[in-house]
């Protein structure tokens, strides 16, 4: 049991710091967090395109059920939608978390809040996605024009 954890121990380092040393590149978990604060209509859809794309293929080469990758349009307000994508843990998490407090067990928590209990695991998700981006060439140049246009914006 101890060899266990500490070879999944030395796993979740190695990841850290593949992640680290990836830095320059787009996260995944950047793109399905991002706010739709855009105002830039043209840009903005440029950008979702672009997005799409990369989801598609990471959806296509992922192996990784809970990495899954699904996108809708939510709203707030009723009025305004937006596109909201996440990976299937997450999801399940929420429906979970939904559950749990109507039935008294659980306090409500936020998106952010469930979001940031899964940090670790959305950097096993990055990885996974870097990987992707690696070996399939066209995602990589999508990724690098998606960058260009975020900097453009004066995102990052």
């Amino acid at each position: 049991m101890k060899n266990i954890t500490s070879l999944l121990l030395l796993i979740t380092l190695f990841q850290t710091i593949y992640v680290a040393a990836q830095e320059d590149l787009l996260r995944l978990s950047a793109i399905i967090s991002r706010d739709e604060s855009v105002f830039e209509p043209l840009i903005q859809k440029e950008i979702e395109d672009h997005e799409d794309e990369l989801i598609k293929a990471f959806n296509r080469s992922n192996e990784i059920k809970d990495f899954e990758i699904t996108c809708l349009k939510e709203t707030q307000n009723g009025s305004y939608f937006f596109r909201a994508c996440d990976p299937a843990f997450l999801i399940k998490e929420r429906q979970a978390n939904n559950v749990a407090w109507r039935e008294g067990k659980e306090e409500l928590l936020t998106k952010e809040a469930i979001t940031k209990k899964f940090s670790e695991k959305l950097n096993e998700l990055d990885v996974a996605f870097f990987g992707m981006l690696n070996e399939n060439k066209e995602s990589m140049v999508i990724a690098n024009a998606l960058k260009e246009l975020k900097e453009r914006l004066g995102e990052n």
